[in-house]
C-alpha cells in the first residue's frame, strides 16, 4: 500500500472514526446480504437462508472487530479508549484518585526539588566552548585536609607551566577571589560605595573559555602592563543592577577603590561559572615583584587551560606532575611537597563544592520517600482491584485476555502517576524557590542557578512512568489472574480476599515498614550529628560573639606597614 493511502487511512480512523465505522458497518451488511440471497438462490427460505448466512459470516460483531485489529493506527485508538475509560474510572471514584494523586505528587515534587541540585551542578554546561576540553590546573597541598588538590597557584609557577607545557593550546589564570569598593562616578548612577566581588584575570582568560562579550570587547596584552589606563569588565547582573542597563556605559569611568577604570565590555548573562561569583574583571598585573622565588608562597591563581587537539586529560596530568616535580627540585625550600592536580572543567566545578557523594546519598534517600509512596499508592490499587473482581471477571468472560487486562489497569495507573506528577512539578516549583530563598548561608551556594529546566520536567516525567509501574504492575497482574467462575457466581460478591491478594499485600506493608524504619533511623542521627556540631565545647563561649572580613584597598594602603 502507498504511504500516502497508509497515511490518509490513518488520520482517518484516528480524527473521523464515526466515518470508518459507518463504511464498515455498510460493507459487512452488504457482505451478510450477499450471503443471504446466495442462499435463497440454493433454494433455502429467506429466514433459513440468513440464518445460514450469519453462521457462515462467523458473526457481525466478530468480523468488523477482526477488521479493526488490522486497521492501521487502531493501535492508538485502543490506547485512546483505554485512557478515555480509565478516566471515567477515576472521575466515579474521587476519593481515592484524589488519595492517590496527593501521595504521589508528595514523593515526585521531593524528588524533583532534590534533582534540581544535581541538574544544577552535574548536567548544566559550563559556558563556553567545548567546556570539556577546557582543563582547570590547581596546586596539591597535603596538609589541607578538606580539599588538598584544589589550592591555588603561584604566578611564579603559572608563568612557568605556561611556557613550559606542550598539552596546551592556551593557558590563562585568574585570581578569583578578590573584593573591590565601587563608587559610581556618573549622575544617573550616583550611590554609596559598595563592596564588589572581583576577579583579576589574564588578557586570554576569556579567549580559553570561549566566552565572548555581549558588549565591547575584552583585555588585550598591554593592558596588563603596570601604569596603563586601569580598565574594567562588567558582568551582565551588576550592568542591570548598578547601571541600569545603558550600552552608553561602555568607554565611561567608574571607581574602584578610589581610582579611576574605563569600562570596556560587558559579559553576557549565560556566563556564570558555579562557584564564582565575581561582578567585574580586571586585567591580571604581572609586575617583577612576583615573580621572585618568596612570590611562589603566595598562592592565588587558579589555571584554566585548552587542551591541544588529540590530548588526553591524563596526558595533561602527568605532564603537570612532572613540572610539579620539577618546581620542587629547583625550590625545595617553597615547594617541598607540593604537587599539581589537573581536572576538566565540569569536573572541577563539580568537586570545588565537594557535593558529590552528598547528592547520592540525597538523591537515595529522596528515592526512598518515593518507593514508600509507591507502596502506599500500590496497596490502595491492590484492595481496588479486589473490589473490581466480579467487573474484571464479566471482561474475562466476554474474550478479554490477560494481556488486555493488565494494559488498561496500567493506563489508570498511568492517569494517576500523571495527575501526581503534574502536582508534583507545582509542589516542586515552589519548593526550589523555597530552596533558593533559604540558600544565602553561603554566597557561592546562592548563586547556584536551581531552577525548574528541561532536566528536572523529564526527571519528573519518568519518574511518574516508574511509580506507574512500580504502583500497578502487581496489582494488574494479580488482577488478570483472577478466578472468572468463583467471581461470576453470586456468593462470590462476599467471598474473602485470596490468599495471593493477602500475601501481596503483606509483603508490601512489610518493606514499606521497613523502608520508612531505615529512613527514620537516618533522618535521627542526621539531626543528632547537627545538635552534636551546634552544641560542641569549643574551649570558650561562642555566644554572642561575631567574625568579620575588612578588606584594604591599594589605594590607600600600598604596603604591609600601612
Amino acid at each position: 500500500m502507498p504511504l500516502v493511502t497508509k497515511a490518509r487511512s490513518f488520520l482517518r480512523n484516528i480524527f473521523f472514526p464515526n466515518h470508518g465505522e459507518a463504511d464498515l458497518d455498510h460493507e459487512v451488511q452488504c457482505h451478510l446480504q450477499l450471503l443471504t440471497d446466495e442462499n435463497i438462490r440454493a433454494g433455502m427460505p429467506s429466514t433459513e437462508a440468513h440464518r445460514a448466512a450469519c453462521i457462515e459470516l462467523g458473526g457481525a460483531e466478530q468480523v468488523k472487530e477482526q477488521v479493526r485489529e488490522i486497521q492501521i493506527g487502531n493501535w492508538l485508538r485502543s490506547v485512546l479508549s483505554d485512557f478515555r475509560y480509565g478516566f471515567r474510572q477515576l472521575r466515579k471514584n474521587p476519593g481515592f484518585t484524589a488519595v492517590a494523586v496527593l501521595t504521589l505528587s508528595l514523593g515526585i515534587a521531593v524528588n524533583a526539588t532534590m534533582f534540581s541540585f544535581v541538574s544544577a551542578f552535574m548536567l548544566r554546561h559550563p559556558p563556553g566552548r567545548d567546556p570539556k576540553r577546557v582543563a582547570v590546573v590547581t596546586s596539591i597541598n597535603p596538609g589541607n585536609g578538606f580539599l588538598p588538590d584544589a589550592n591555588p597557584v603561584s604566578i611564579p609557577n603559572f608563568l612557568a607551566w605556561r611556557e613550559a607545557n606542550q598539552v596546551f593550546a592556551d593557558t590563562a589564570a585568574a585570581d578569583q577571589y578578590r573584593s573591590v569598593n565601587l563608587t559610581p562616578v556618573s549622575q544617573s548612577t550616583a550611590g554609596q560605595p559598595q563592596a564588589i566581588r572581583s576577579a583579576a584575570v589574564s588578557p586570554n582568560y576569556f579567549s580559553v573559555l570561549g566566552v565572548s562579550p555581549e558588549f565591547g570587547r575584552t583585555f588585550n596584552d598591554q593592558e596588563i602592563r603596570p601604569g596603563r589606563n586601569r580598565v574594567v569588565i562588567l558582568s551582565h547582573e551588576l550592568w542591570e543592577r548598578q547601571f541600569a542597563s545603558e550600552a552608553s556605559q561602555i568607554g565611561r569611568a567608574i571607581r574602584l577603590n578610589r581610582e579611576n577604570y574605563t569600562v570596556i565590555g560587558v559579559m553576557p548573562s549565560s556566563f556564570h561559572l558555579t562557584g564564582f561569583i565575581p561582578q567585574l574583571w580586571t586585567p591580571l598585573e604581572v609586575t617583577a615583584a612576583n615573580q621572585t622565588a618568596n612570590a611562589r608562597k603566595d598562592r592565588s591563581l587558579l589555571l584554566f587551560a585548552r587542551l591541544k587537539p588529540g590530548v588526553t586529560i591524563e596526558q595533561a596530568r602527568a605532564e603537570f606532575s612532572a613540572l610539579a616535580r620539577r618546581a620542587e627540585q629547583d625550590f625545595p625550600e617553597i615547594e617541598k611537597g607540593w604537587g599539581a592536580a589537573v581536572r576538566t572543567l565540569p569536573d572541577f566545578l563539580l568537586y570545588k563544592f565537594g557535593i558529590r557523594n552528598g547528592l547520592a546519598v540525597v538523591m537515595t534517600t529522596v528515592g526512598f520517600v518515593l518507593l514508600i509512596a509507591c507502596a502506599n499508592v500500590a496497596g490502595l490499587l491492590l484492595a481496588r482491584a479486589a473490589g473490581r473482581r466480579k467487573e474484571l471477571a464479566i471482561r474475562l468472560a466476554l474474550g478479554a485476555g490477560g494481556l488486555r487486562i493488565i494494559r488498561q489497569l496500567l493506563t489508570e495507573n498511568l492517569l494517576i502517576a500523571f495527575f501526581g506528577g503534574a502536582l508534583g512539578l507545582l509542589l516542586a516549583y515552589w519548593g526550589i524557590a523555597f530552596v533558593r530563598g533559604n540558600m544565602n548561608f553561603n554566597e557561592a551556594m546562592s548563586e547556584v542557578p536551581l531552577s525548574l529546566d528541561s532536566n528536572v520536567l523529564l526527571f519528573a516525567l519518568a519518574a511518574s512512568t516508574l511509580c506507574a509501574l512500580l504502583c500497578g504492575l502487581a496489582p494488574a497482574l494479580n488482577a488478570s489472574r483472577t478466578d472468572v467462575n468463583n467471581n461470576l457466581k453470586e456468593e462470590g460478591r462476599s467471598s474473602s480476599s485470596s490468599h495471593c491478594h493477602s500475601g501481596l499485600r503483606t509483603t508490601m506493608v512489610t518493606c514499606q515498614i521497613a523502608v520508612a524504619l531505615f529512613l527514620l533511623v537516618g533522618t535521627g542521627l542526621l539531626f543528632r550529628g547537627i545538635f552534636m556540631i551546634e552544641h560542641q565545647n569549643l574551649g570558650f563561649r561562642a555566644d554572642h560573639l561575631l567574625t568579620a572580613n575588612v578588606v584594604l584597598d591599594d589605594a590607600r594602603y600600598k604596603d604591609a606597614r600601612q
